[in-house]
């Protein structure tokens, strides 16, 4: 007789706690993925948040300390000032030979370190004095600018349909008050209404070398070629002439090559002091030997008229050998350069310094130095 198998039927009731109990398994399953998960998000979330907390307080903290550069910056510069006022000399003199002017090594601080320089803005050409209030210094600024425009490779792009006499002619133009533009290749508030993103012509001094990027025609990297010669100060600060760069001497066209002129302010002897010239008087005497001739024994009449057209003196006349502009062998406006490193996050900031001239009779107590500007700069513009 054969057998025939049987199937066991389950009861309805098992089966169904079966399939509930994997529907828990399943969303037991995913509370845990989802409370991982929202674990992991809070972690990420908090080690965010410390590591920007972190570099908030790495960043006051390095501020802090760049206010503590600026006031060592402060404290240099007035030693020098009273030093100066203790010679009893008839003029102030700040040379590069001097404490203000030495770099200085990266000093260590808890997390980090700190390092600055202190520079001469008045060693710069002051793109602001195109706009003097002599005419005929303004004019003869307006000519050294072009000449620095070339002597520094500006533009930097040969390819570039732009000249330093178009650039020269806008930055005029950008500062001057009418709304004419200058030469064949000014741009006045028309010229710049009709760009894509308009606006107007300054009609003032500039304050900062960004303000250039404005001006149609200059790049960022003409402006970073540019940025070690140019300042910005009111139109008539005069130009140091001890500390001055061989190039920005180069573009003032005094008679005599830059590095002659720096070789020159370095000599010890009378006239000089401390790496540079004691006063004005000592420069106009290195202009004038510069201009005179070796031999005095003139060959003929003719050569005289020559020499009397082309603006030599005639014979019996002084030579009118003082260079058209402002000049100086002191300064009072500086630039501060400073890095604060902290928790390997730095932070660079520029400060402009005024350290105004004492007066006649004036104490060491009456030194007083002024912060006219801070900026923090980016990161990436390593002191």
């Amino acid at each position: 007789m054969p057998i025939t198998p049987t199937i066991m039927k389950l009861p309805r009731e098992v089966v169904v706690d079966r399939k509930q109990a994997g529907t828990v398994l399943i969303t037991v399953i995913m509370m845990v993925a989802i409370a991982a998960l929202l674990v992991t998000d809070m972690v990420y979330r908090q080690k965010l948040d410390i590591k920007r907390t972190s570099a908030l307080l790495s960043r006051d903290q390095a501020f802090q300390y760049l206010l503590g550069a600026e006031e060592l910056a402060n404290l240099t510069l007035s030693e020098d000032l009273k030093q100066d006022n203790d010679r009893n000399e008839p003029a102030f003199v700040d040379t590069l030979a001097e404490d203000w002017a030495e770099p200085t090594n990266p000093f260590p601080v808890a997390g980090g370190f700190i390092q600055g320089r202190v520079i001469d803005l008045q060693s710069r050409f002051n793109v602001n004095s195109i706009m003097a209030s002599d005419a005929n210094v303004a004019k003869k600024q307006r000519e050294r600018f072009r000449r620095l425009l070339d002597q520094v490779g500006i533009p930097v792009d040969k390819d570039s349909n732009v000249s330093t006499q178009m650039l020269a002619e806008r930055v005029l133009d950008w500062l001057d008050s009418d709304q004419e533009p200058t030469g064949f290749d000014g741009k006045e508030d028309l010229d710049y209404l009709g760009l894509d993103r308009p606006y107007r012509a300054a009609n003032m001094v500039l304050w900062d070398i960004s303000e250039l990027m404005l001006i149609e025609g200059f790049t960022p990297n003409d402006i970073a070629q540019l940025a070690d010669y140019v300042s910005f100060l009111p139109p008539d600060v005069a130009l140091n002439i001890n500390t001055a760069d061989v190039k920005v001497l180069d573009a003032y066209d005094l008679g005599l090559p830059g590095v002659q002129i720096d070789e020159e302010r370095k000599k010890t002897g009378p006239g000089r002091h401390d790496g540079g010239f004691l006063d004005l008087q000592a420069l106009d005497d290195l202009l004038l030997t510069a201009a005179t001739p070796q031999n005095n024994e003139v060959e003929s009449g003719s050569d005289e008229e020559q020499d009397t057209e082309n603006g030599a003196a005639a014979p019996g006349e002084q030579q009118n050998n003082k260079a058209v502009g402002n000049f100086s062998v002191n300064s009072e406006y500086y630039l501060l350069e400073a890095e604060a490193v902290i928790n390997e996050k730095p932070v660079l900031m520029r400060s402009i310094l005024f350290r105004p001239a004492l007066k006649d009779g004036a104490s060491n107590k009456d030194i007083k130095i002024k912060t006219l500007s801070r900026k923090l700069e980016d990161p990436l513009k390593r002191v």
